[in-house]
């Protein structure tokens, strides 16, 4: 799974979920109330003549999603409503990214599940005889294939996929009608097949299990055959698989996003109620910290980061006697036999390796050249390759493990692909001890080691969340796995992803469900403590010091030594937040729950993992900014918490409990550092270890994450296009957020005195937004405004589309609604003020936010 960059994210146009207060207490019930709501919104609309479409109802939200037939009607519902709790415009939510190797070799698939003996999944199999055997897991995705041998090849009752529901058909791309049905098959995607796979495939032929193969699937889809879908259609899915009573559900989903956004509060709600939400954490490892997805930064929700597996079916070519995998965007090997290979440069991880023209004096024609990764997109280095003739490139990772090029330029007609570092080394140097070294392409795929297995997917995204909450909260396989593909696809297939680790949390949930009594047995809280604090914290690769808490949560799953632990932990991770929020005294106390038949005796330690830097100084403009790639300080005791431990050793009796008191301090060089996230584990052996050992995480910020700055300002950016503004040609302000915000708003100031305002700019009022990637120049807002201001914040959030990334100038000023929202201003000076809420900031409270002052800008009649 890949989530979709907030470059290309963007609002459903006049779409929105709307929560209302709850009705009086006489009419409580779940029926009346559905009935109560849908009577008084629809009579409001009608009698206001409001042309409207209701999209999805909610049951276990006092809500709705609704589209309005124009931004008119959206402007009049939002003046006459009066009951209206909160507002979240519908967010597009891309589809998973699928990057496969078809599999075409028989007799390999045991060779790819080493990882469940580390994950407890043979053992569990094997001597507790657990295969999910009445649990039901629902699968949130593109559809299943359900025709697959491997997943019972029939949908209904007393098939395997016995459950699910279209919500949007073939054809639907988030930005037109859905048409829903009731069969869920994907025969034109494949990533839900996979994820099915993972959780439930049960291949004797091929010999492929999947975690837990006698559960009963619901299939739900949310994608068509392209482009994206909404989370209001994500939601509506969540709510269809709990009425059908999924003990369990997956979602390999999401976007950017925080714990109040609509689908982590409905994924909190419905696990509440008993249902345990899988979901994955994010691939935009890329991007620095706070980066982890919603709906997965729900508090109840499961949270799952990605490992690389231990081998991996790949393309392969061999230059001498060398043999290296590759992964290519589109999943298909080179259509290339025997081709020389040459390097660009004469430098290993050569700096700035094809970010500029070729020189003539190369001779690429006709051959597949080798590049660094790094200084420059991807499309650039691989037009330049095309540029001097080359017939292919191969670009190796600049850091540990397998890189997979990918590019919208469709001018690029050669074909490209992805090394790993330590393949980049070995070819380079043979190409540079040789000369006319010719590259053999393999049709069929080779089974590789991987040379990171174990340890954190470089792609696997950075916590901690946006408000510090403790995510991602496990880690389980989920780069390079194979599992099943719909049919006409080519039947298996090796994806990674994120996507691919939750279903694997998934699984094992059911397992654990089945083991203690079925259904919903066991509550959410408890599984999150069996599960988070039974894993197993891991190394970085190729180092000593233990992965970041804020990249790994609580470690690699492991179900067995989950469903053997008498030991329960509260809470099941110690969340220190900043300096400014942290514990007086920086003293936290948690509970040690003794279910075992005799007493214990608890020796309680302390186990530090890497402290995260996650943000530089930008000299150019002076201010603090979010690294795209953090950096792991070393083990230095000074860069590490400072824990104390009063009692290190606790005797607790059968079914009781013990609270323990514990100082965690943040590290001594906090303050002479850039800002990090420091995190590591309480230890907890249960009889010196003998019997079992648990791992408590934490993890904190080493300043004050409220005084870094939200908006991006430096010479660029913010900036206004046009200093012009009338109904019909608007200026266009462009921004960034360096940071999450809360709320981000924009005012209309007089151009002489900034504290004179008057209201807010249409569109420019938009709640619980994602931080941009500075790097990418792509990645921005862009809003229009023609002179007008709204009349109430409502009717601000209400054209919180217009907020669009991604579009020039003349398509925004295309996309004008007509008429206007709210009141023109008079002909005159004016200036755009954007204010930025900073983390943990009072919105009544000016000097909370992040400001920006626009140049003046005239609006004309």
């Amino acid at each position: 799974m890949a989530f979709s960059v907030k470059g290309d994210q963007h609002f459903v146009e006049n779409t929105f979920v709307i929560e209302f207060r709850h009705p009086p207490q006489s009419f409580a019930t779940k029926e009346r109330m559905l009935q109560r709501r849908h009577s008084i919104l629809h009579r409001h609309l009608q009698s206001n003549n409001i042309s409207y479409r209701i999209r999805h109802e909610y049951e276990f939200m006092n809500a709705v999603s609704i589209t309005f037939d124009t931004s008119s009607d959206a402007e009049h519902f939002f003046e006459q409503a009066k009951d209206i709790k909160q507002i979240w415009p519908v967010n597009t939510v891309a589809k998973p990214s699928v990057v496969s190797s078809p599999v075409v070799q028989d007799g390999i698939v045991p060779t790819l599940f080493e990882l469940y003996n580390t994950t407890g999944i043979h053992r569990v199999h094997n001597e507790l005889g657990l295969t999910g055997t009445g649990i039901k897991v629902g699968v949130i995705d593109t559809g299943v294939d359900y025709m697959h041998p491997a997943l019972g090849g029939c949908f209904g009752p007393n098939c395997r996929i016995a459950y699910g529901y279209d919500f949007v058909g073939d054809d639907y791309t988030g930005d037109n009608q859905p048409n829903p049905d009731n069969d869920p098959r994907d025969t034109c995607n494949g990533h839900g097949t996979h994820v099915t796979g993972i959780i439930a495939a049960n291949d004797l032929d091929k010999n492929f299990t999947g975690i837990a193969p006698n559960v009963t699937i619901g299939a739900y889809r949310v994608f068509g055959c392209a482009g994206s879908s909404a989370d209001d259609v994500i939601m509506k899915a969540m709510e269809q698989a709990y009425l059908d009573g999924m003990d369990v559900i997956n979602l390999s989903l999401g976007d950017i996003g925080w714990p109040e956004s609509p689908a982590s509060v409905l994924a909190d709600r419905l696990a509440l109620q008993g249902m345990a939400v899988c979901a994955a954490a994010g691939n935009e490892g890329e991007k620095g910290v706070f980066e982890v997805g919603a709906p997965s930064l729900g508090r109840h929700a499961i949270s799952v980061a990605s490992i690389d597996n231990a081998r991996v079916l790949a393309h392969a070519f061999q230059v001498d006697q060398l043999k290296i995998g590759y992964t290519t965007a589109t999943g298909t090997p080179f259509n290339l036999s025997s081709v020389e290979i040459v390097p660009l440069s004469s430098t290993f991880l050569a700096s700035h390796d094809a970010c500029t023209p070729i020189s003539q004096d190369i001779n690429l024609v006709d051959k597949v050249v080798l590049i660094n990764r790094g200084d420059c997109l991807f499309t650039e280095k691989i037009l330049n390759a095309q540029r001097a003739g080359a017939a292919g490139v191969i670009i190796y990772n600049n850091k540990p493990g397998v890189l997979t090029p990918s590019v919208t330029d469709a001018s690029i007609k050669i074909v490209y692909g992805g090394i790993s570092l330590e393949d980049g080394e070995k070819l380079f140097q043979l190409l540079t001890n040789g000369t006319d070294l010719q590259a053999e392409f393999f049709e069929e795929d080779i089974s590789f080691s991987v040379p990171t297995a174990g340890t954190i997917s470089p792609f696997s995204s950075w916590g901690l969340g946006p408000d510090l909450s403790i995510k991602p909260d496990v880690s389980a396989p989920g780069g390079q796995i194979y599992s099943t593909y719909p049919l006409d696809l080519g039947e298996y297939a090796t994806l990674s992803g994120t996507s691919m680790a939750s279903p694997h949390v998934a699984g094992i949930v059911a397992l654990l469900q089945q083991a203690r009594g079925g259904g919903r047995s066991i509550p959410v809280n408890v599984l999150r403590t069996m599960l988070i604090n039974n894993a197993h914290p891991f190394k970085v690769f190729n180092d000593t010091i233990y992965d970041s808490v804020a990249r790994q949560g609580g470690g690699l799953i492991d179900v067995y030594q989950a469903l053997r632990s008498t030991t329960a932990l509260h809470p099941e991770q110690i969340r220190l937040n900043d300096q400014a929020h942290a514990a007086p005294g920086n003293k936290y106390t948690f509970t040690i729950k003794n279910n075992g038949r005799m007493s214990a005796k608890y020796h309680i330690k302390h186990m530090s993992s890497g402290t995260a830097q996650g943000f530089g100084n930008n000299t150019i403009a002076n201010r603090i900014y979010p690294l795209a790639s953090p950096i792991l300080l070393p083990a230095d005791a000074s860069l590490q918490a400072t824990v104390q431990i009063p009692h290190p050793v606790v005797t607790v009796e059968a079914n009781e409990q013990a609270n323990v008191s514990v100082h965690i301090n943040p590290p001594a060089a906090a303050d002479a550092i850039p800002p990090s996230i420091y995190s590591g584990y309480l230890v907890i052996e249960k009889n010196g270890g003998s019997e079992e050992v648990l791992y408590l995480p934490y993890a904190g910020f080493t300043s004050s994450l409220s005084t870094l700055p939200v908006l991006n300002i430096n010479e660029t950016m913010p900036s206004v296009i046009s200093t012009h503004a009338t109904s019909i040609s608007p200026a266009i302000i462009r921004l960034q957020l360096a940071e999450p915000s809360a709320l981000l708003y924009i005012i209309a100031v007089d151009a002489k005195n900034a504290s004179e305002s008057y209201g807010l700019v249409p569109g420019g009022y938009v709640t619980y937004v994602g931080r941009n990637v500075l790097e990418d120049p792509d990645d921005l807002f862009m809003m229009p405004w023609y002179g007008n201001i709204a009349d109430t914040p409502d009717q601000a959030m209400h054209k919180a589309q217009r907020i669009v990334p991604k579009l020039d100038a003349a398509s925004i000023a295309r996309k004008k609604a007509s008429p206007l929202v709210g009141t023109q201003l008079a002909p005159g000076a004016y200036r755009l003020k954007i204010h930025a809420l900073r983390p943990f900031g009072n919105i009544l409270n000016p000097d909370d936010f992040d400001t920006w002052l626009s140049p003046v800008i005239k609006v004309k009649s």
